[in-house]
């Protein structure tokens, strides 16, 4: 494809030779002849321009000479517009493989793609243009919107973590509710989304949810929601709409965190969380609150001895 076509499908501005063909998108540490690199910051700029590429992506801001260029707004973005023209032909069409499990019960849309060895339980559905990657679970009654990507070893609908203690041993409350997975949702490896003990547990659309991440019974996830790997959410955690949360971050369950907020990795979040906020730390608390504790406490040492020579 030429890169003038390119620079039309980025919305970016051309500077240089239109006409050169590109072949496919590289690494910078990977590029030969043909190739278009991306430097998503000012550091690899560099790198980018001496490779072996034919073109380059860069910020507006960038000041290139030696090879042509796409300038953009927004590089990632760019890179988002721009690779699936180069994916791989792929001889996967919509389908239920043979070897994968679906209940007669169960309603599928429309150019669903099901890969060996899912389970589909009864009564579940599934709505147009899905795809469930080799091994996910879905157990009854689960209900999944359009255009959703389900990865592999994922499992829906599985029983929410509900016991009560009584005389000396843990009795199951049972989990009769269900999970519902709302359009353009996309969960990675490994995910579990647990089952409401009553109701919906429920993950809003446009949803990301990286892999090894558990959402406990009734939980509420809003609109565009971005989860990355290893968090676990206790029962009935409501995020609101565009919540961010780091990696390794945990949730006190029967809270409620508020829209456009950011929970940075390894956050510990006891207590409601206002909208817009930023927080961080074991308990959570803002994140320039954290930041001053942080220092504080890497001073300590320091001060100590200082306050021993005095004594």
């Amino acid at each position: 494809m030429k890169l003038k076509k390119l620079a039309e499908l980025a919305a970016g501005e051309l500077a240089g030779n239109g006409d050169v063909e590109i072949k496919k998108i590289s690494a910078i540490e990977e590029a030969g002849a043909g190739d278009l690199v991306f430097a998503h910051e000012d550091k690899f700029l560099a790198s980018a321009l001496s490779s072996k590429a034919a073109a380059v992506v860069v910020p507006r801001s960038a000041k290139v000479s030696g090879k042509p260029a796409i300038l953009v707004n927004n590089t990632r973005l760019a890179l988002a517009l721009l690779l699936p023209h180069f994916l791989p032909k792929t001889k996967t069409k919509p389908g239920i493989h043979k070897s994968a499990v679906v209940a007669a019960s169960a309603k599928i849309g429309k150019r669903v793609t099901i890969y060996p060895f899912v389970y589909v339980g009864e009564d579940c559905e599934i709505g147009d243009d899905c795809v469930l990657h080799p091994h996910v679970t879905l157990y009854d009654r689960v209900k999944v919107g359009k255009r959703v990507v389900i990865h592999s070893g994922a499992r829906l609908g599985v029983d929410g973590y509900g016991f009560v203690w009584h005389e000396g041993k843990y009795v199951k409350i049972p989990q009769i509710g269900s999970v519902a997975i709302e359009d353009d949702v996309e969960l990675f490896a490994n995910v579990t989304v647990a089952r409401a003990t009553l109701g919906v547990t429920r993950i809003g659309a446009g949803t990301k949810i990286d892999c090894l991440t558990h959402i406990a019974h009734n939980c509420e996830l809003g609109k565009d929601c971005a989860l990355t790997s290893l968090i676990g959410l206790a029962g009935s955690v409501t995020l609101k709409d565009h919540v961010s949360v780091g990696g390794m971050a945990g949730f006190n369950g029967h809270i409620v965190v508020g829209e456009n907020t950011v929970i940075m990795a390894k956050a510990g979040v006891t207590k409601d969380i206002p909208a817009n906020s930023v927080v961080s730390g074991f308990p959570a608390i803002d994140h320039k609150k954290d930041l001053e504790v942080q220092a504080f406490l890497h001073r300590l040492p320091e001060l100590y001895k200082k306050f021993k020579a005095k004594k």
